[in-house]
Protein backbone atom coordinates (compact mmCIF):
# COMPACT_ATOMS: atom_id res chain seq x y z
CA UNK A 1 0.00 0.00 0.00
CA UNK A 2 1.40 3.42 -0.94
CA UNK A 3 1.71 6.23 1.58
CA UNK A 4 -1.11 8.09 -0.17
CA UNK A 5 -3.34 5.03 0.07
CA UNK A 6 -2.50 4.66 3.75
CA UNK A 7 -3.59 8.25 4.38
CA UNK A 8 -6.92 7.56 2.75
CA UNK A 9 -7.72 4.53 4.92
CA UNK A 10 -10.67 5.26 7.19
CA UNK A 11 -12.96 3.42 9.58
CA UNK A 12 -14.88 1.86 6.70
CA UNK A 13 -11.68 0.37 5.23
CA UNK A 14 -10.68 -1.54 8.35
CA UNK A 15 -11.90 -5.12 8.57
CA UNK A 16 -12.56 -5.47 4.83
CA UNK A 17 -11.38 -9.05 4.97
CA UNK A 18 -14.70 -9.83 6.60
CA UNK A 19 -16.53 -8.74 3.42
CA UNK A 20 -16.87 -10.26 -0.03
CA UNK A 21 -16.42 -8.33 -3.28
CA UNK A 22 -20.02 -7.11 -3.17
CA UNK A 23 -19.51 -5.57 0.28
CA UNK A 24 -21.62 -8.19 2.06
CA UNK A 25 -20.65 -10.28 5.04
CA UNK A 26 -19.12 -13.58 4.05
CA UNK A 27 -21.35 -15.73 6.22
CA UNK A 28 -24.33 -15.66 8.53
CA UNK A 29 -21.99 -16.80 11.30
CA UNK A 30 -20.50 -13.28 11.25
CA UNK A 31 -23.90 -11.84 12.18
CA UNK A 32 -24.25 -14.36 15.00
CA UNK A 33 -20.86 -13.39 16.42
CA UNK A 34 -21.56 -9.65 16.12
CA UNK A 35 -24.99 -9.14 17.69
CA UNK A 36 -26.70 -5.77 17.93
CA UNK A 37 -27.94 -4.27 21.20
CA UNK A 38 -26.14 -6.68 23.52
CA UNK A 39 -25.13 -5.11 26.87
CA UNK A 40 -21.42 -4.37 27.03
CA UNK A 41 -20.69 -6.84 29.85
CA UNK A 42 -21.98 -9.72 27.75
CA UNK A 43 -20.26 -8.43 24.59
CA UNK A 44 -16.86 -8.05 26.24
CA UNK A 45 -16.94 -11.64 27.47
CA UNK A 46 -17.18 -12.77 23.85
CA UNK A 47 -14.44 -10.35 22.83
CA UNK A 48 -12.14 -11.72 25.52
CA UNK A 49 -12.94 -15.31 24.56
CA UNK A 50 -12.01 -14.69 20.91
CA UNK A 51 -8.69 -13.10 21.91
CA UNK A 52 -7.81 -15.32 24.87
CA UNK A 53 -4.91 -17.05 23.11
CA UNK A 54 -3.36 -13.82 21.82
CA UNK A 55 -0.32 -12.74 23.82
CA UNK A 56 -0.88 -9.35 25.44
CA UNK A 57 -4.64 -9.34 24.91
CA UNK A 58 -5.10 -8.55 28.61
CA UNK A 59 -3.18 -5.26 28.33
CA UNK A 60 -5.42 -2.19 28.48
CA UNK A 61 -4.72 1.55 28.47
CA UNK A 62 -5.69 3.70 31.44
CA UNK A 63 -6.04 7.44 30.79
CA UNK A 64 -5.90 10.10 33.50
CA UNK A 65 -5.41 13.88 33.80
CA UNK A 66 -2.41 15.37 35.61
CA UNK A 67 -2.42 18.21 38.14
CA UNK A 68 -1.30 20.45 35.24
CA UNK A 69 -4.47 19.44 33.35
CA UNK A 70 -2.43 17.44 30.84
CA UNK A 71 -3.39 13.99 29.53
CA UNK A 72 -1.57 10.91 30.77
CA UNK A 73 -1.94 7.32 29.57
CA UNK A 74 -0.22 4.02 30.31
CA UNK A 75 -0.70 0.31 29.64
CA UNK A 76 -1.76 -1.85 32.57
CA UNK A 77 -2.80 -5.48 32.98
CA UNK A 78 -6.49 -6.29 33.31
CA UNK A 79 -6.84 -8.64 36.29
CA UNK A 80 -10.42 -9.76 35.75
CA UNK A 81 -13.86 -8.89 37.04
CA UNK A 82 -14.76 -9.03 40.70
CA UNK A 83 -16.37 -12.39 41.33
CA UNK A 84 -19.68 -12.27 43.15
CA UNK A 85 -21.95 -15.25 43.71
CA UNK A 86 -24.91 -15.16 41.33
CA UNK A 87 -23.87 -11.79 39.90
CA UNK A 88 -22.25 -11.01 36.55
CA UNK A 89 -20.26 -8.19 38.12
CA UNK A 90 -19.13 -5.21 36.07
CA UNK A 91 -16.45 -4.17 38.59
CA UNK A 92 -13.02 -4.50 36.97
CA UNK A 93 -9.68 -5.14 38.70
CA UNK A 94 -6.21 -3.70 38.13
CA UNK A 95 -3.24 -3.31 40.47
CA UNK A 96 -0.80 -0.46 40.95
CA UNK A 97 1.99 0.81 43.15
CA UNK A 98 0.70 3.37 45.63
CA UNK A 99 3.69 5.59 44.78
CA UNK A 100 2.77 5.89 41.09
CA UNK A 101 1.56 9.19 39.67
CA UNK A 102 -1.76 7.76 38.51
CA UNK A 103 -2.95 7.44 42.12
CA UNK A 104 -2.87 11.19 42.80
CA UNK A 105 -4.08 11.99 39.30
CA UNK A 106 -7.21 9.93 39.83
CA UNK A 107 -7.79 10.99 43.44
CA UNK A 108 -7.71 14.63 42.35
CA UNK A 109 -10.56 14.12 39.89
CA UNK A 110 -14.22 14.63 40.76
CA UNK A 111 -15.61 11.20 41.67
CA UNK A 112 -12.14 9.72 41.04
CA UNK A 113 -12.83 9.32 37.33
CA UNK A 114 -10.59 7.76 34.68
CA UNK A 115 -11.06 6.08 31.31
CA UNK A 116 -9.92 2.64 30.25
CA UNK A 117 -9.34 1.76 26.59
CA UNK A 118 -9.35 -1.85 25.37
CA UNK A 119 -8.64 -2.80 21.76
CA UNK A 120 -9.28 -6.35 20.51
CA UNK A 121 -7.29 -6.71 17.30
CA UNK A 122 -8.61 -10.17 16.40
CA UNK A 123 -12.21 -8.97 16.20
CA UNK A 124 -11.52 -5.26 15.48
CA UNK A 125 -13.47 -4.11 18.54
CA UNK A 126 -12.82 -1.13 20.78
CA UNK A 127 -14.19 -0.47 24.27
CA UNK A 128 -13.77 2.91 25.96
CA UNK A 129 -14.85 2.50 29.56
CA UNK A 130 -15.38 5.59 31.69
CA UNK A 131 -15.29 4.64 35.34
CA UNK A 132 -14.92 5.78 38.91
CA UNK A 133 -11.90 4.31 40.64
CA UNK A 134 -11.26 3.03 44.14
CA UNK A 135 -7.82 2.17 45.49
CA UNK A 136 -7.73 -0.57 48.10
CA UNK A 137 -4.75 -0.49 50.46
CA UNK A 138 -3.81 -1.46 54.00
CA UNK A 139 -6.23 0.96 55.62
CA UNK A 140 -9.31 -0.29 53.77
CA UNK A 141 -12.39 -0.70 55.99
CA UNK A 142 -14.38 -2.93 53.63
CA UNK A 143 -13.63 -6.57 54.54
CA UNK A 144 -14.51 -7.88 51.07
CA UNK A 145 -12.19 -5.40 49.39
CA UNK A 146 -9.35 -6.34 51.73
CA UNK A 147 -9.95 -10.01 50.93
CA UNK A 148 -9.86 -9.30 47.17
CA UNK A 149 -6.60 -7.39 47.66
CA UNK A 150 -5.02 -10.29 49.56
CA UNK A 151 -6.18 -12.79 46.93
CA UNK A 152 -4.77 -10.67 44.11
CA UNK A 153 -1.42 -10.36 45.90
CA UNK A 154 -1.23 -14.13 46.24
CA UNK A 155 -2.10 -14.60 42.56
CA UNK A 156 0.84 -12.49 41.34
CA UNK A 157 4.01 -14.03 40.00
CA UNK A 158 7.08 -13.87 42.25
CA UNK A 159 8.71 -11.31 39.94
CA UNK A 160 5.63 -9.09 40.04
CA UNK A 161 5.51 -9.14 43.85
CA UNK A 162 9.17 -8.13 44.08
CA UNK A 163 8.48 -4.84 42.26
CA UNK A 164 6.44 -3.52 45.17
CA UNK A 165 9.56 -3.65 47.37
CA UNK A 166 11.68 -1.66 44.90
CA UNK A 167 12.94 1.89 45.41
CA UNK A 168 10.56 4.80 44.81
CA UNK A 169 9.65 5.02 41.12
CA UNK A 170 10.56 8.16 39.20
CA UNK A 171 13.44 9.21 41.46
CA UNK A 172 17.07 9.51 40.32
CA UNK A 173 18.47 6.10 39.49
CA UNK A 174 20.11 4.02 42.19
CA UNK A 175 21.06 0.37 42.15
CA UNK A 176 18.07 -1.59 43.34
CA UNK A 177 17.84 -2.26 47.05
CA UNK A 178 17.69 -5.80 48.36
CA UNK A 179 14.16 -7.17 48.14
CA UNK A 180 12.62 -10.37 49.48
CA UNK A 181 13.05 -13.03 46.82
CA UNK A 182 9.69 -13.55 45.15
CA UNK A 183 7.99 -11.53 47.88
CA UNK A 184 8.41 -14.54 50.15
CA UNK A 185 9.94 -15.15 53.57
CA UNK A 186 12.87 -17.48 54.33
CA UNK A 187 10.47 -20.45 54.45
CA UNK A 188 9.11 -19.67 50.99
CA UNK A 189 5.77 -18.40 52.28
CA UNK A 190 4.27 -15.38 50.51
CA UNK A 191 4.69 -12.26 52.63
CA UNK A 192 1.68 -10.02 53.40
CA UNK A 193 1.15 -7.30 50.78
CA UNK A 194 3.23 -4.19 51.53
CA UNK A 195 1.56 -0.76 51.84
CA UNK A 196 2.75 0.06 48.31
CA UNK A 197 0.49 -2.63 46.82
CA UNK A 198 -2.93 -1.32 45.83
CA UNK A 199 -5.84 -3.19 44.33
CA UNK A 200 -7.60 -0.93 41.84
CA UNK A 201 -11.37 -1.33 41.48
CA UNK A 202 -13.00 0.24 38.41
CA UNK A 203 -16.73 0.95 38.51
CA UNK A 204 -17.85 1.53 34.90
CA UNK A 205 -20.35 4.35 34.30
CA UNK A 206 -20.29 4.64 30.52
CA UNK A 207 -19.03 2.25 27.84
CA UNK A 208 -18.46 3.39 24.26
CA UNK A 209 -18.25 0.31 22.01
CA UNK A 210 -17.12 0.38 18.37
CA UNK A 211 -16.88 -2.61 16.02
CA UNK A 212 -14.89 -1.73 12.93
CA UNK A 213 -15.91 -4.76 10.86
CA UNK A 214 -19.33 -3.22 10.24
CA UNK A 215 -18.94 0.22 11.93
CA UNK A 216 -21.45 -0.63 14.64
CA UNK A 217 -21.26 1.71 17.63
CA UNK A 218 -23.13 1.50 20.91
CA UNK A 219 -23.20 3.52 24.15
CA UNK A 220 -24.02 1.80 27.42
CA UNK A 221 -24.76 4.23 30.28
CA UNK A 222 -25.31 3.33 33.91
CA UNK A 223 -28.40 4.90 35.49
CA UNK A 224 -27.65 5.54 39.16
CA UNK A 225 -31.31 5.94 40.12
CA UNK A 226 -32.46 2.61 38.68
CA UNK A 227 -29.04 0.92 38.95
CA UNK A 228 -29.52 -0.43 35.44
CA UNK A 229 -27.64 -0.10 32.15
CA UNK A 230 -29.23 1.76 29.26
CA UNK A 231 -28.15 0.59 25.80
CA UNK A 232 -28.30 2.93 22.79
CA UNK A 233 -27.00 2.53 19.26
CA UNK A 234 -25.35 5.68 17.87
CA UNK A 235 -23.66 6.77 14.67
CA UNK A 236 -20.02 5.67 14.38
Amino acid sequence: MSSQQEQNVGVADIGKDKMDKRGKEKSSRYEENCPVGVPWREAIEKSMARSRKIRGSNFVQLATVSAENEPRVRSVVFRGFVSKTGDNSTVMKLITDGRSEKVNEINNQVNNMAELHWWFGKSSEQYRIRCSVKFVGDGEANADHLRWRKEQWGNLSDKAREQFFWRNPGEDFQLQCEVPDGGRDSDGKVLPPPPTFLLVLLYPKRVDYLRLTDNYRQIDSFDNSSEEWCVQRVNP
